[in-house]
């Protein structure tokens, strides 16, 4: 049996330490999970994924769409004492904006035209267009920093009006500790400690032994079964909205055919790597936006699995069969990925999938930091990650349209087609769900029919935590809002 600990803290293992404290320039879920708890938005997000107040008390949008009010809460300090001004607000945009911040989030503030402080507890934003999605990119995961605050200075001492403050970081932990003077009141738990534990046993070890309370998202799904087995923890599951891909240089020679990319997704059986490598905590998807959003479409055709098809295609495309029943492959790519093992584990069951129509897998894993920095520089042919938080299609226009190529914005494979381009931006203008809907529609169909990503699977949530723990709220994307109000059992 563990022995739960003797202090009102909670340990929070993730595969990854976060890459940067600061909530202008992280886009890592680790660093995301960090800013749930040291920061707030001017919005926040409820357990449904409805956008609800946070640093804003409430917001006014002007009937044209170009002008965004937002009145702050009076009475909120940051963790040094001072207290929370629109000017905080401001400048946080802006400096994103300005360029002071380099930063791939910058795209989702694009269509700000300048930023307004009217007084001490007053924002106004003026927008160049209307922005639908807007409202969506300022929860604490684009947390509000002090004024003046440089990068650097949130990296190395992230200040917030969070829940928990910054205490101290060492190279295997980074130590929370709550903020009394938080204007919702102050949190149950003394500290909240995430620790960077990258492989997936000693995860789960490290929960049984009770030196680990709290895993989201980053227990090996096989090993979920004992932890529902084990009276003394507990499972929660909930349907989610992270989305599981493969990333693709269209930039590459091979790549850049549509022919290779349909081939490549016919040689993946994705129903069986939900099934078996994932224990059904999956569900295959031909789209980034998960199951129940408004846009999602419904009767886009499925890729089977079909090797013969597979191979067929290739050699429409050019890549001839060398050596008939023979070892040798039609074509050779490179599959980037993490050390993280259920990552590492997927890539390799793709790679023996792949064989049968006569594509070979290369997969190279480094730690994470090394990993993601290719991924952001475009240094792949491949590479797989999970897209967190996707409650709106304007992640499209994000991650895929033609002018969001690095460094600037998240368009990593530079994918790049001009009637995607003109249903997302009409779709990021139109206020009102049914005026969107039918555009992303189209832009999905195209998004299928293209294949700039490989879509895999929407990812199910399951958090294990030690049994004695209260309180614990799934969210959407698996985010750890509710260690604000969860407790010990005593």
């Amino acid at each position: 049996m563990p022995s739960w600990p003797a202090e009102n803290e909670v340990v929070v293992a993730l595969a990854n330490a976060p890459t940067h404290l600061d909530p202008r320039r992280a886009t890592d879920q680790a660093s995301a999970r960090v800013f749930q708890l040291v920061f707030n938005g001017l919005l926040t997000k409820d357990r449904h994924g409805n956008l609800i107040p946070d640093l804003a008390e409430r917001w006014e949008i002007s009937a044209d769409g170009l002008t965004y009010d937002f009145f702050l809460r009076p009475g909120v300090h940051f963790h040094d004492g001072r207290p929370l001004r629109a000017a905080d607000a401001a400048w946080t945009l802006n400096s994103m904006l300005d360029g002071t911040v380099k930063t791939a989030k910058k795209a989702a503030f694009a269509a700000i035209e300048t930023v307004e402080v009217v007084d001490e507890l007053t924002l106004r934003l003026h927008l160049s267009e209307p922005n639908s999605s807007l409202l969506t990119d300022l929860t604490p995961e684009q947390g509000i920093v002090p004024a003046g605050a440089t990068s650097q200075e949130m990296n190395e001492h992230p200040i917030g009006t969070g829940p928990f403050r910054f205490q101290q970081r060492t190279p295997e932990l980074l130590v929370l500790e709550r903020f009394e003077d938080h204007f919702r009141g102050a949190p149950e738990l003394d500290r909240v400690l995430f620790k960077e534990v990258p492989d997936a046993t000693v995860r789960a070890l490290e929960l049984l032994n009770g030196s680990v309370q709290l895993v989201v998202n980053d227990i090996a799904p096989d090993v979920v079964p004992l932890f529902r087995e084990n009276p003394h923890f507990r499972v929660v599951e909930a349907p989610g909205v992270n989305y599981a891909y493969l990333g693709l240089n269209l930039e590459d020679p091979a790549l850049s055919d549509p022919r290779v990319r349909r081939a490549l997704a016919l040689s993946i059986d994705r129903q069986r790597l939900v099934d078996t490598l994932w224990r059904g905590l999956g569900v295959v998807t031909e789209t980034m936006l998960p199951p129940g959003l408004w846009a999602y479409h419904d009767d886009l055709p499925t890729i089977p699995y079909d090797p013969a098809a597979a191979a067929a295609l290739l050699e429409e495309a050019g890549y001839r069969d060398p050596d008939g029943d023979g070892p040798l492959p039609r074509l050779t790519l490179t599959y980037k990925t993490s050390t993280n093992e259920p990552y590492l584990l997927q890539a390799q069951v793709i790679q023996q999938m792949a064989r049968a129509s006569g594509i070979e897998i290369e997969v190279r894993s480094y730690e994470f930091a090394t990993f993601y920095s290719d991924v952001r520089r475009g240094n792949f042919q491949m590479f797989s990650l999970l897209r967190t938080g996707i409650i709106d299609p304007n992640i499209y226009r994000l991650v895929l349209h033609s002018s969001q190529l690095p460094p600037n914005g998240q368009n990593r494979g530079r994918f790049q087609n001009a009637r995607f381009d003109e249903l997302v931006d009409l779709g990021a203008q139109l206020p009102l769900q049914e005026q969107r809907r039918p555009l992303y529609l189209e832009a999905q169909e195209i998004f299928a029919r293209e294949l700039p990503y490989i879509s895999l699977y929407t990812r199910v949530n399951f958090a294990v935590m030690a049994g004695s723990l209260e309180g614990y709220e799934s969210y959407p994307s698996g985010e750890l809002y509710s260690l604000r109000q969860m407790r010990w059992r005593r």
